[in-house]
């Protein structure tokens, strides 16, 4: 018994630093307004991952949008900000408007709110895809 708690003890302080360096990170994360997210956005190009997939998408200044993901066919579909809730919608045949936060990570660059998961990117200037 007295194995299992030393080996407990020496796992939380190992991770101790590590989920307090998480902790402040997510304290620091500036959650974007509408015009904030537009400036980002609109023609431009990010590069990311979404639920472990890397991809590219870029954001016409007409309010279109071409997704492409490292593996599989191009998409193209729409996007907004809703200027009254300070919010990202993007507009899909398979799942119609859907919305999503915005958040600036200071080390780290840019983040969909994504339910519990946070989907990091990186803004690339102009247009980046074919």
């Amino acid at each position: 018994m007295k194995r299992r708690e030393l080996f407990i003890a020496l796992v939380t302080m190992t991770l101790l630093p590590v989920l307090a360096t998480l902790a402040m990170a997510q304290t620091t994360a500036q959650k974007l307004n509408a015009s904030e997210i537009e400036d980002v956005l609109a023609g431009n190009t990010i590069e990311g991952v979404w639920g472990g997939d890397r991809y590219r998408q870029f954001f016409a200044e007409d309010g279109s949008t071409i997704y492409v993901p490292s593996e599989g066919k191009r998409v193209e579909g729409r996007w907004r900000v809703d200027p009254d809730r300070g919010i990202y919608e993007s507009w899909w045949r398979s799942t119609g408007w859907k919305p999503y936060a915005m958040v600036d990570l200071p080390d780290s660059g840019y983040a969909w709110v994504n339910g519990d998961a946070v989907e990091t990117f990186e803004v690339k200037d102009g247009r980046q895809i074919e």
